[in-house]
């Protein structure tokens, strides 16, 4: 029904030069959200009512099933550390009881696993059963587990029950300096894949996600329609389409990671023209992908998380991310959970694009709707989520980037509009915004137009070149 309701705006309301992406975003920031579209481009009541009739019928009610679902899951995090002071990469690993006598190991499936390179934070989210979590230092760096590498005992009073919307938090594991596990195998934990999706929703969220796969923009996972799941159907769009962080060509040590981080209702293919133009002798592009109907919060996190499995296995030592849109406040959420628990220099670089520092104004609709989608009520101006982005949530401080990672603002407008289409430069020039950023770079263009310009590219390899010098 949702595509129906795009093929009535776009053959009635919406001017021939938009794209089918303009036409989905303008249906969220400028129809669903913003009377003054309405006023404009619906001349009769009637077309009105129908709808919103149809969009709360249909894509709301969707959104609200698909919330309900992910309240199945339950979250078990904690950190991991070794008795010992070490140097080698550590690996959690879940497994999941299959049933019958707990103290049997082979009633025991190893479900899941959690890669870092030092000691640090982890977490699952796993479909409701009873778990049990081991650990052990990687001497070899390989994610293979040899039997003299120091692990926690298998101990099956150590087990935790996982319920619907639950959570076991602060489970801290550490790894005894003589602790083994007996047996003659070495276990390939690097190969651990559920290959179903039946199989998948039996363990852990983890197994759904990429991290590190080589993929082609041009795969059908990025399309606008999987990209439209992961607003209205986030829940499905884990299975189906496999968010994560995707790498477009192996990996190269030689090279600088840039990260590119896409906006709701987006996908990867969005910055199709800036990595085309990128300096590949000197940068290797990497993509995220996520559900953009998710809370804002959740989905910073899970990047860092994604990140921190991947600087374990491959060792950079920078990662410049480059956001669009909303992209740009998951961005800065990154950065300001990661300040928190890892070394400021991590992530060296950040480049924004039309970002809604502020929100958009309309988005307080949304609270009146019968559903709506996390990510929406984190774009309302007064959302706890945007004021925790500038301030602590006792407000008592600034939450500022530090001075160690600069920050480009880049803001786009039209001519004679208080907007660049879809966002006002009010919202994209908040003056905390303003005043954490490096550059400031204004340019006439659309919301999206501005990532399909040659001089933005420019600008951009500009800027990266000289983070790297």
């Amino acid at each position: 029904m949702l595509n129906a309701i795009t093929s009535i705006l776009f053959n009635n309301i919406v001017p021939k030069p938009f794209t089918a992406k303009v036409v989905l975003e303008r249906v969220f920031f400028n129809f669903v959200l913003s009377p003054i579209f309405i006023m404009v481009h619906i001349k009769k009541i009637s077309h009105l009512i129908l709808i919103f009739f149809l969009i709360t019928s249909c894509a709301l009610i969707n959104i609200k099933d698909q919330q309900e679902k992910a309240s199945n899951f339950c979250q078990l995090n904690g950190t991991i550390n070794t008795e010992h002071a070490s140097n080698n990469g550590l690996i959690v690993v879940l497994f999941r009881h299959k049933g019958g006598a707990f103290d049997l190991k082979q009633n025991w499936s190893l479900v899941d696993h959690y890669t870092l390179d030092k000691p640090d934070q982890w977490a699952f989210y796993s479909s409701p059963g009873t778990y049990f979590l081991t650990a052990f230092q990687d001497i070899n760096n390989n994610q293979i587990f040899e039997r003299n590498e120091p692990a926690i005992p298998f101990n099956p009073e150590q087990k935790f029950t996982c319920t619907n919307n639950s959570d076991e938090t602060n489970i801290n594991l550490v790894i005894p300096h003589l602790g083994r596990i007996p047996g003659d195998s070495s276990i390939d934990i690097s190969k651990l894949q559920v290959r179903t999706k039946e199989q998948q929703l039996n363990v852990s969220l983890g197994q759904a996600l990429a991290v590190g796969e080589v993929i082609d923009l041009t795969d059908q996972r990025f399309s606008q329609e999987n990209a439209s799941k992961g607003l209205w159907r986030p829940f499905d769009f884990i299975w189906e389409s496999k968010p994560g962080i995707y790498f477009l060509q192996q990996y190269d040590k030689r090279k600088t990671p840039v990260l590119f981080i896409h906006g709701i209702n987006g996908s990867p293919t969005e910055f199709k023209l800036l990595i085309e133009h990128l300096d590949h002798s000197r940068f290797q592009p990497w993509v995220a992908y996520y559900p953009s109907g998710a809370k804002l919060k959740n989905i910073a996190t899970h990047l860092n998380r994604t990140l921190d499995q991947l600087k374990a296995k491959h060792h950079f030592k920078n990662m410049l991310l480059v956001a669009h849109s909303m992209g740009g406040l998951v961005t800065r959420s990154m950065i300001l959970e990661q300040n928190k628990i890892l070394d400021n220099n991590f992530y060296s670089l950040f480049v924004s694009i039309s970002t809604p520092w502020n929100g958009h104004s309309a988005a307080k609709i949304t609270q009146y709707a019968p559903a709506s989608a996390y990510s929406w009520l984190d774009l309302s101006p007064d959302s706890q989520f945007l004021t925790n982005l500038f301030y602590t949530e006792s407000g008592s401080s600034d939450q500022r980037l530090s001075i160690n990672l600069p920050h480009h603002l880049i803001f786009t407008y039209l001519t004679g509009e208080a907007d660049d289409g879809t966002i006002s430069i009010e919202s994209q020039l908040r003056s905390e915004a303003q005043e954490d950023a490096t550059g400031l770079y204004g340019y006439l263009q659309s919301h999206t137009g501005i990532l399909n310009n040659l001089k933005t590219s420019t600008v951009l390899n500009k800027i990266l070149t000289d983070s790297i010098k």
